[in-house]
């Protein structure tokens, strides 16, 4: 049996076996008749044009070899690419969430983590009423606040509100006025119906306060992280 010959056996087996791990990190795929005999055809017009290939004279076996290694090489990367593309999400969601610290980087189903900014404080880039808010999470807010500003962007108008709620801040005391929040999502966490107060003035930034982070399971601190789990 010739060297040729036997590249090709070589080659038929390597398909095999590819095919027959594809198989197993995805059961249920070959199920069916009709994927059976698509695997067949495929796996037949692959035999015939290596055959061609390889059988014929003019063929470059070096040339050959480097060219199926190469291919080789990139099939695996593929593969192994597709089979571990959830880690590589996560991989690269963690890198976002150290790069921008207010960004909710999502660990697991209804889990999120937000890292500490150089302020000391932590950070959330949400959603209210499907515009983008900024917050500052703060555990002594009784509600989440919002300013005049944010709440204008998640359509409350300021003007027509009654700023009967008092608070007492470190600044002294403000006057607030009570709404409620239809949606607010951070990350995959979302909460429906909270209670929030727009300020009248002196709120520099947005409070993610106690009605939002009550209606939680869980936030707890480690560290510099912030875990918020629904």
């Amino acid at each position: 049996m010739n060297t040729r010959v036997w590249i090709l056996l070589i080659a038929a087996a390597g398909i095999a076996v590819l095919i027959w791990f594809l198989a197993d990190m995805f059961p249920g795929s070959l199920d069916s008749d009709v994927d059976q005999a698509n695997l067949v055809r495929a796996f037949g017009l692959m035999i015939l044009i290596g055959a061609g290939l390889v059988l014929s004279p003019k063929l470059n076996l070096k040339g050959a070899f480097k060219a199926g290694f190469i291919w080789v090489i990139i099939g695996l990367v593929l593969v192994v690419g597709y089979t571990l593309k959830d880690d590589f999400a996560a991989i690269g969601s963690r890198l976002m969430g150290a790069l921008v610290p207010s960004m909710a980087v999502e660990t697991g189903a209804g889990e999120i983590t937000l890292n500490r900014r150089s302020d000391g404080h932590f950070h959330v880039s949400a959603t209210v009423n499907g515009a983008r808010v900024q917050f500052l999470v703060d555990t002594g807010a009784s509600v989440v606040t919002l300013t005049r500003d944010d709440a204008e962007r998640a359509g409350l108008n300021p003007d027509t509100l009654s700023y009967s709620q008092r608070f007492d801040t470190a600044n002294g005391t403000a006057f607030g006025a009570p709404v409620r929040i239809d949606r607010l999502d951070i990350g995959g966490i979302a909460v429906t119906d909270v209670r929030a107060a727009v300020m009248e003035r002196g709120l520099g930034t947005s409070l993610l306060g106690m009605s939002f982070l009550d209606r939680l399971s869980a936030f707890s601190v480690e560290g510099d992280t912030l875990t918020l789990r629904r």
